[in-house]
């Protein structure tokens, strides 16, 4: 029998403004226990913003912020961040350069005795790999082990909520594919539900249950990382999102559509027949294929290590991008064959 999963934060038609500027529009958010959700946008679009409101940092003009059904803010209640039961990790670390790590990570503790306190500093260190550093102060840390303190620092408390607002863009990208899904593990382990904050989509896709992509101070699409880049509901999610193309297509019936690479069927289109669309072409829809009578002109070329990402020029002059295994090294002006490996076929207007 599977556990019911209760909703932990509501946001309600949220709405900030910094003077004329609308940065929240009536902006909609419910957040089960225990999930992990990633805000993912262009910059100012609204993300740390919304954190920000969350926490308590941010006033709101107009709607709702409930946790576990308890008001924060809306309606003329505006709960203090530290009355909140909510943690929060920002991009600058902020450890205490006067105490050593154990003494970080147990500030929040105060309530804790002395004994479980420190039982949880300890068990969160070997969590991260940092057992035996608990005497050492910051500055004898690395910027990885920095991190890696604060962010536990902050889910010591066992928060009822834990935001992270691009904890992880000082760091290098190697260090951030190794401690972005060890951070989500450990909160999944601890039960915590977190949000957390970035502009990197594979950032997002290792650490969220959900994205939610933001535009304009509104959630345009919230669902699994599948299905973001598989099934986008508007042209923003589908471009901003991965990479891809829009090409001419033209609706032939409710399977099937017309463009430059042939005619393609793929579940059901929901426009009118002979209606003008634009088909949404991922690198991961063409394969380079020499024997295909669909062939293209290599405008250029980017070496990926395992493969090479070509852009191809159509024979209506339209481009799309494609992968080649890195063995197949073309040059720019020549013509390849390529051919269509769509699963997933999405039209817009």
């Amino acid at each position: 029998m599977t556990k019911q999963q209760t909703t932990l934060l509501e946001v309600k038609d949220l709405q900030v403004n910094y003077g004329p500027r609308q940065a929240l529009a009536g902006l909609d958010l419910n957040l089960e226990e225990g999930q992990l959700l990633c805000l993912l946008g262009p910059s100012g679009c609204g993300k740390s913003t919304l954190l920000r409101a969350i926490a308590g940092f941010q006033n709101v003009s107009g709607g709702q912020i409930r946790l576990a059904q308890q008001l924060l803010s809306g309606d003329g209640v505006n709960i203090a961040p530290e009355q909140r039961q909510i943690g929060m990790v920002f991009q600058d670390i902020a450890l205490f350069p006067h105490l050593n790590v154990r003494d970080n990570i147990a500030f929040g503790l105060h309530k804790w005795s002395t004994k479980e306190a420190q039982q949880r500093v300890e068990y969160l260190l070997s969590m991260v790999d940092l057992t035996g550093f608990g005497d050492r102060y910051p500055y004898e840390l690395s910027g990885g082990q920095q991190q890696r303190v604060a962010l536990i620092r902050a889910i010591a408390p066992k928060g009822k909520l834990l935001l992270l607002d691009e904890p992880f863009s000082g760091l290098d990208a190697a260090l951030r594919e190794e401690l972005v899904p060890q951070i989500a593990t450990l909160l999944k382990r601890e039960g915590i539900t977190g949000i957390l904050v970035s502009h990197d989509q594979k950032e997002a896709f290792a650490f969220a249950d959900q994205i939610a992509v933001m535009n304009h101070g509104k959630i345009e699409q919230i669902t699994s990382a599948y299905e973001i880049y598989h099934k986008p509901t508007s042209r923003f999610v589908a471009d901003f999102v991965g990479e891809g193309d829009f090409i001419a297509g033209q609706i032939l019936d409710n399977q099937q559509v017309s463009c430059v690479l042939g005619n393609i069927s793929g579940g059901e289109l929901h426009h009118e027949t002979g209606c003008k669309v634009d088909v949404f072409v991922r690198p991961d829809d063409i394969l380079h294929d020499d024997s295909s009578s669909i062939k293209g002109h290599i405008v250029s070329k980017r070496f990926r290590g395992t493969h090479f990402l070509y852009r191809i020029a159509l024979a209506n002059g339209e481009q799309v991008a494609c992968f080649a295994d890195s063995h197949h090294d073309h040059d720019i002006g020549e013509d390849i064959g390529i051919k269509l490996n769509m699963e997933h076929l999405l039209t817009f207007r």
